[in-house]
């Protein structure tokens, strides 16, 4: 055990000592809750609760449990744990004719799931919402306290759980999260641009582009943003709205000039068009966060590139 000696902001935070004994508890086995759940078990006693998934099997810690059902929760101890919320029923890319129907199946299933946890004395619910689309367009980087333009239906279904986490009684955390990218990450999947990027120019397959190259996004490594978290979760830090990400955007076009250098090969793009909204640019504004915890990010995106093409190499 030890001691982190930390000077704290007056109010809800407070000094916590590393203890393995504390407990999280990841609903949803996918990318985050898999990469995340590994690298947090070197500190805490972590488990992942979900369904059966590609990234299920390879878990030393999961638990087959439909999280959205009471009478399967309710038999799960959850007392005192920080439970992340990494699951993802409307994906990212969706679009449906009647999305108020589809909004509405989604407030059913959280308020099974926040029914139960009310009545389980955990400790706090952190939820990963979507910096990269709650903001929409306007000038950035975006600050937690500007006014949200959810417009797609994905972006639209995170800023419904957040309002409905506002009115529960248990403490909460809602973490907007930019792109992560780094990790083991199932090929199938078919997740994140970055490591899709790597595969197509490996595999010398066509790039099916759906937004313009001149797009901006903010990405953050795996490992970054498990100690971003980590250390909200060692202070105590709730019920607070916060931006994770690097603070920097990086274009479309740059990400493919990075990787075409290092791979020395060049990516072959197909343009399609797509009904599906995209903010031209996302950089999130990380002073709260900073302020919060002191979290600066470590690894750089090249970096992080060059750890992903090694990764991808070898699972080739």
């Amino acid at each position: 055990m030890e001691n982190i000696y930390v000077i704290l902001p007056k109010g809800k935070y407070k000094l916590r000592m590393e203890n393995k004994k504390t407990k999280v508890v990841f609903l949803g086995c996918g990318y985050l809750g898999y990469n995340l759940a590994e690298l947090f078990s070197q500190y805490y006693d972590t488990s992942i609760l979900g369904i059966d998934s590609p990234y299920s099997e390879k878990s030393k810690c999961f638990i087959k449990v439909d999280v959205f059902d009471k009478d399967q929760l309710s038999n799960i101890d959850l007392s005192h744990a920080v439970v992340i919320d990494t699951v993802s029923l409307i994906p990212s890319q969706l679009s449906v004719d009647n999305e108020q129907e589809k909004l509405d199946w989604l407030k059913c299933k959280y308020q099974n799931l926040f029914t139960v946890l009310a009545e389980k004395n955990i400790r706090s619910f952190i939820m990963f919402s979507s910096g990269g689309t709650i903001y929409g367009e306007g000038e950035y980087p975006k600050k937690e306290t500007d006014v949200v333009h959810p417009s797609s239906l994905y972006a639209k279904s995170k800023f419904l759980v957040e309002k409905m986490l506002q009115n529960c009684p248990f403490h909460h955390l809602i973490l907007r999260l930019s792109n992560p990218y780094g990790g083991y990450q199932e090929e199938q999947k078919n997740q994140g641009v970055i490591p899709i990027l790597i595969r197509k120019i490996l595999k010398k397959e066509v790039f099916t582009m759906w937004v313009s190259e001149m797009t901006v996004r903010d990405f953050i490594y795996i490992d970054d943003l498990a100690m971003a978290i980590k250390k909200l979760i060692d202070l105590d830090v709730y019920d607070e709205t916060i931006n994770i990400g690097s603070g920097v955007g990086t274009s479309l076009k740059t990400i493919i000039s990075m990787l075409e250098k290092q791979l020395q090969e060049q990516l072959m793009i197909e343009k399609v068009e797509t009904n599906v909204f995209n903010p031209s640019k996302n950089v999130l504004n990380i002073e709260k966060l900073q302020k919060l915890t002191g979290f600066q990010p470590r690894v750089g995106l090249e970096e992080g590139m060059i750890a992903e093409i090694q990764r991808i190499k070898e699972s080739l």
